[in-house]
């Protein structure tokens, strides 16, 4: 894979766009509207999705004829008791193309656990330390040697055709949707599941995250009414006011997979360290940034700690693994070592976090908690700066 500047900062800013955009408040509603008929004043971010997600708007003409009920038998259930949604996806189907690598290397090649953000919409407060899965999946398809495709559509039934066409040729369909719509919760739930199955009325998707760890074959996973999942990916869309309303993600092998990974060190120590960007009257911090920011916003009354703790949870458990993968990965790099050491101290700050809001929060716990994030953006920030060095 060329990594050239431009793309390393399209890989940096990918997650700070796709937050621009849900802060224009901006949903396109017309049937079939196209980029260039959006308005001017959001040219700069639409072109960016097209840029970096690489979308295609689905051709009727090439969606053939399918059978009533196909289900692809290749392919692994995957699962874990991690958020790692998005690149779990990935996971369950570079396995069908024979590469059988753990979770924390496709983290890596997405970036998916790397650095952090932290924005405000709608006064509300939101911090996720982690990449953007979109432009994950475009990279790290380099990567593995598999050719990256995403097919979007305004209309419902295209997109259900499109599906069950895609799944007939035995490709297995990564589907970003809303959660919460498939499981009956109340809350907007970014998430990716993978379609492995139909029949007449039912959608079969293998969820990635769960309570125990699952890696199964011949499985069907769990069946959804067909409106239901289109209506889940809908939610997604509409959720990040981006210029479709259904879309898939799906992949076919081209190559083979790059062994070497060196080159990506400096990609992820970017998002590692992160800055600061300011949008109009909005700020959006970055990487070790964002941690820093989020002090600052506990310490002004601004967030409340238990609001954030599953993002701490989150970001305890991918500092440990990426330590653990970037420590086997490359154990010969002084560097790399070094960073993963940044990495675990960092994740020791946020275990002392989780432990302090376990029976309610004190002054006393407030004021130590938001000493320990400050101490924490300067491991991350150091973690990033060795990971850049390393890379070169």
């Amino acid at each position: 894979m060329t990594l050239l500047r431009a793309k390393n900062l399209l890989i940096n800013i990918a997650l700070i766009l796709i937050i621009a955009s849900a802060m224009i408040g901006y949903v396109l509603h017309l049937p079939e509207v196209k980029f260039e008929k959006v308005n001017l004043r959001f040219k700069f971010q639409y072109d960016y999705i097209v840029e970096a997600y690489k979308p295609t708007w689905i051709n009727r003409e090439d969606i053939g004829e399918y059978p009533s009920s196909y289900f692809i038998a290749d392919v692994p259930w995957i699962s874990y008791n991690k958020s790692y949604c998005a690149a779990t996806c990935l996971q369950m189907v570079a396995y069908k193309y024979g590469i059988k690598e753990p979770i924390e290397y496709f983290n890596f090649i997405m970036g998916f656990t790397y650095g952090a953000y932290l924005g405000t919409f709608d006064n509300e407060v939101y911090f996720i330390p982690g990449g953007d899965p979109f432009t994950g999946y475009v990279n790290a398809s380099k990567f593995l040697g598999l050719e990256y495709h995403l097919l979007v559509t305004n209309d419902k039934e295209l997109f259900i055709n499109t599906c069950r066409y895609l799944v007939s040729k035995d490709i297995p369909v990564i589907l970003p949707v809303n959660m919460s719509r498939l499981y009956h919760m109340k809350f907007f739930a970014p998430h990716f599941e993978l379609l492995i199955g139909y029949d007449k009325t039912k959608f079969y998707l293998y969820e990635p995250v769960q309570s125990k760890y699952i890696f199964k074959f011949g499985k069907r996973g769990y069946n959804f009414p067909v409106d239901l999942v289109a209506k889940a990916v809908e939610d997604m869309s509409v959720g990040f006011n981006l210029p479709w309303r259904w879309a898939v993600i799906y992949f076919i092998k081209k190559g083979e997979p790059i062994r070497d990974l060196s080159t990506l060190l400096a990609i992820n120590g970017k998002l590692q360290v992160g800055y600061n960007l300011t949008l109009d009257n909005y700020t959006l911090y970055l990487g070790s940034y964002a941690f820093k920011a989020l002090a600052d916003y506990i310490d002004k009354d601004v967030v409340q700690i238990d609001s954030i703790i599953w993002s701490i949870n989150l970001a305890l458990t991918s500092r440990i693994d990426n330590a653990k993968f970037l420590k086997e990965r490359f154990s010969g790099n002084k560097l790399v070592v070094e960073a993963a050491e940044y990495l675990t101290k960092a994740a020791t700050i946020y275990k002392r976090i989780i432990d302090l809001s376990r029976d309610g929060i004190s002054l006393k716990d407030k004021k130590e908690i938001v000493s320990l994030l400050r101490e924490a953006s300067i491991y991350e920030k150091e973690a990033g700066l060795l990971l850049i060095e390393a890379g070169g």
